[in-house]
């Protein structure tokens, strides 16, 4: 697929949905593989929006706040977008609603996330961590088994438990984080009431993490 051909479904998606922008890109580790799996978020004030779910499930780009199913000791890499323009950041919260500091946060430019975005639903994507920044991206047909997929886990960096608020429309954020059983719901705490879905984290499947 090109990158026109991605960036057209893309806006398809954003013309239904208000959103006016996103990613696609390839779930990194699949059928209990080692590594990290990527999720990738839409952040709009009416709700997020998924262009790229864990574990393969299906991301259209138009349902708000789709449940993200995890695996308990495996280290996700998620990055979102600014699709609106309004303040907005994020959280992953246990059932108390209490923030969970959890997240390593990771630098990444906006040509990092056109590279990420030129990429092919039939790609698998590689990120390349180097001191708390994302510093590349390669892709490779996923039917060709290319080696390596996964995400360097980004060091010893600090652990917060919410995001920066960015308020530029188009303005990209990164972070890490390892799935455990007290993860309950995902937010934006700008928009409490309609930024929010759910986290479930199933037990004894995680992949650990790439140590390259």
């Amino acid at each position: 697929m090109t990158e026109h051909t991605s960036r057209r479904r893309f806006l398809k998606a954003a013309a239904a949905t208000g959103a006016l922008a996103g990613l696609n890109a390839t779930v990194l580790a699949q059928d209990g593989g080692a590594g990290e799996q990527l999720v990738v978020l839409d952040g709009l004030t009416p709700g997020w929006l998924a262009y790229r779910l864990p574990g393969g499930a299906e991301a259209t780009g138009t349902d708000q706040n789709p449940a993200l199913s995890l695996q308990e000791g495996t280290t996700y890499t998620l990055v979102w977008v600014n699709g609106d323009g309004q303040p907005h950041n994020f959280a992953i919260q246990d059932e108390q609603g209490e923030n969970l500091e959890v997240l390593r946060p990771l630098g990444i430019d906006r040509d990092t996330y056109q590279q990420i975005n030129g990429t092919g639903a039939n790609e698998s994507v590689s990120l390349d961590v180097s001191e708390g920044n994302v510093t590349g991206v390669s892709a490779g047909n996923e039917s060709g088994g290319m080696a390596g997929n996964g995400t360097t886990v980004g060091g010893d960096g600090e652990l917060v438990a919410q995001t920066e608020i960015i308020s530029e429309e188009g303005a990209v954020q990164a972070v890490q984080f390892t799935a455990s059983a007290e993860m309950a719901s995902y937010i934006c705490l700008v928009h409490p009431n309609t930024m929010v879905g759910d986290v479930t984290v199933e037990s004894g499947g995680g992949a650990g993490n790439d140590s390259s």
